[in-house]
């Protein structure tokens, strides 16, 4: 059986949590939600970040799995994930701001 090892937490439970009830009183009250371009920009340099990591994963995972076909389509699919959470990650970053 191969061993599982997580990706490190970029966030923490109680900011999620706030974050998530302060989204909640925003709709229940229909204010107004402002600019969003510096949140998705932001959410961009998130989405490579998280591509590097899955690279890094990915790549440390490899030597530790036998050779296999299967290993080795499952960790082309991981980059190919990867890759896209970077091609994403770049959209999002060159997302326009607001003038």
């Amino acid at each position: 059986m191969a061993e599982v090892h997580l990706l490190q937490r970029r966030f923490s439970r109680d900011g999620a949590e706030r974050l998530a009830e302060a989204l909640e009183q925003v709709l229940v009250t229909d204010a107004d939600f402002g600019p969003r371009w510096p949140q998705i920009r932001a959410l961009g340099l998130s989405l490579q970040q998280l591509s590097r990591d899955l690279e890094q994963e990915t790549d440390r995972m490899a030597f530790k799995l036998d050779a296999t076909p299967e290993v080795d389509a499952f960790r082309d699919s991981l980059h190919r994930l990867a890759e896209a959470f970077s091609r994403l990650g770049v959209i999002a970053q060159a997302y326009p701001s607001a003038t």
